[in-house]
Order: C-alpha cells, then structure tokens, then sequence
C-alpha cells in the first residue's frame, strides 16, 4: 500500500469513529430530551399525536413530583452517604492490608471476598430480613446503610486493593525515614495519593444506595425512611390499573438522576483519574 492509501485508510476509521461517538452520543440523548419534553407536558397532551416541543408546558408535574418526593429524597441522601462513610471506613484499611501487608490466609481472604461478588444478592433479602428484623435495623436507615455493605464492601476492597497495590512503595519507606511513623505516613502521604481510587469507591457507593430498588423496597415500608427510588412505583400506579400521568414520572426521573449527575460532574477528574491506573 502506498502511503495516500495509508492516509485514505487513516481518514476513514477516524470518520468511522467519530460516527459511532456521534451515534452513541444521541442513542443516549433523544430518550433524554424525550424525558425532558414529557414532564413539561399536561397529562391530556401526551397522549395527542407525537411531539417533542409542548403545545402548553407546564411545571405542574415538576412541583406536584418534588412535593411527593422532598422526604424521600433526605432519605436517599441520608441512605446513600451513610453506605458511602461506611464502606470507606471499612474497605479503606482492609484494602490497604491486602496491598501493603503480608498474614496468613491473605491470599484465600482475598478470593473469598472475590467469590461472594459472585453471587447473586437477591439471594440475601430473605436472610436479611429475618435478621434485621430480631435485631430491630428493620425499616431504619442504619440498617439499610448496614445492609448495603454486604455488596458494596467486597467490590470496594477489590477496586482500592488494586489501586493502593500501583502506589509506590518507595514514597511510604522515604516519609517513615524522615520520621513519620507507618500510621502517619499512611496517613499523609499514601491516602493522599489515593484520593482518585477512595472518591471512586465512595461515589459509586453512594450511586448504589441512592439508586438501589430492591432492598430500598424491601426493607422499608410506607411509615418509614423510604427512599425515593421505590416511589417511583408508585407514580406508575403500583398495578392498580389506574392512568400513569407520565409528565409527574419523567419529572420524578429527572429529579432523582439529579443528585447524582452533579456529584459525578463535581468528582469527574478524580473518576477519571482511578479509571486510567
């Protein structure tokens, strides 16, 4: 091949991939923009012929969809910061053992929690019931918080194992030389230098008790810290037959994908920065 035919070559998988980015890009935006026209929407207009732009917008499923959700909402931030705090405080120091550390069972632990990765959690919510149950966490924060954990820690220690294992050791030995103890420089140094791989752990623990339906609707009930996500079911009629107002449900989407969207703006350069080790 000569070298236009290199070129020409050149040209076209660069076209070829920007097709694809520019493809992906609206596969993902006209169900967005679809969304966003709908909650504008009065319920006798939606179903009228197709359109994007409402005829009459309207803010009435934007006010009548936070009214219905401002409780729940304190309840899924309060839900999905607790998993968050927790889960680092657990997987944190756990991880770092099973980078920088040498005991017994190490390796076999560290499979173990790889393995129950593995399983299904739907397997868990009848135990866990149960248990929370006895032990009074049923249908409380703390024990959705607690709850959570059971996935949330093992994914976690696997993604911070990794990611304190690409740490230098060289940088921990230099500070304790020049006199920071193991904790210290852990503490000042190593931690520091982790932040990318701790703020992704915490935001995706913070995405999956925010976003989680199934122990959310299972282990809590309509007197108590419900979070927002299973009120959804509720906006669609629950099976009882009744008419979906769909502007008040595409409201509501949008206003709990809110939350989090800004969080991941706010924490996209550390994200980016775990991805890439």
């Amino acid at each position: 091949m000569s070298l236009a035919d290199y070129d020409a070559v050149g040209v076209t998988l660069k076209a070829s991939t920007y097709g694809v980015v520019w493809f992906l890009v609206l596969l993902n935006l006209v169900p967005l923009l679809f969304i966003f026209s709908v909650s504008f929407m009065p319920p006798t207009e939606f179903f009228g012929a197709p359109h994007i732009i409402p005829y009459e917008p309207t803010l009435e499923a934007w006010t009548s969809g936070f009214a219905e959700l401002k409780d729940n909402l304190i309840n899924s931030f309060l839900i999905g910061s607790g998993t968050a705090l927790l889960a680092l405080a657990i997987t944190i120091p756990g991880a770092y053992a099973f980078a920088r550390k040498e005991f017994y069972g190490k390796k076999l632990g560290f499979y173990a929690i790889i393995l129950a990765m593995m399983f299904p959690y739907i397997l868990l919510v009848i135990p866990i019931m149960g248990l929370w149950n006895d032990l009074g966490l049923y249908n409380t924060i703390p024990g959705m918080i607690l709850a959570y954990q059971v996935f949330v820690a093992p994914f976690a220690i696997w993604i911070l194992r990794d990611f304190f294992e690409t740490l230098p050791k060289d940088i921990e030995e230099a500070a304790q030389v020049y006199g920071c103890t193991q904790f210290s420089a852990f503490v000042r140094v190593i931690l520091p230098l982790a932040a990318p791989g701790i703020v992704a752990v915490g935001f995706l623990a913070f995405l999956t008790g925010w976003n989680d339906f199934l122990f959310a609707n299972l282990l809590t009930t309509g007197t108590g810290p419900v979070p927002a996500v299973p009120v959804l079911y509720g906006t669609i009629g629950g099976g009882s037959g009744e008419r979906v107002y769909w502007g008040k449900l595409m409201a509501e989407t949008l206003i709990i994908g809110t939350p989090p969207t800004v969080l991941y703006l706010v924490a996209r350069n550390y994200l980016e920065s775990a991805f890439t080790v």
